[in-house]
């Protein structure tokens, strides 16, 4: 087979199977069609999606000494 002869059947298998996808490829002897399932990129955007938001801030669970001293003790005060 040639390449455009390869290349004409991938479009008439693709028309025909809109649930898979079909390529020329080279090989060996010559040219084959090969024929994928369904890929990640034939699925449309739906315009569904959402936005992530930052997380607010957490109390901080230390006493209010703790918080002063930090996590080394009073050694640098």
């Amino acid at each position: 087979m040639t390449k455009a002869e390869a290349e004409g059947r991938a479009r008439e298998l693709a028309e025909e199977d809109s649930e898979h996808s079909y390529f020329a490829r080279e090989a060996d002897d010559g040219w084959e069609v090969v024929r994928i399932g369904a890929l990640p990129g034939h699925m449309r955007p739906t315009g569904t999606s959402t936005e992530a938001r930052p997380r607010p801030d957490a109390d901080d669970p230390r006493t209010p000494i703790e918080r002063q001293i930090g996590p080394f003790g009073a050694g640098g005060l």
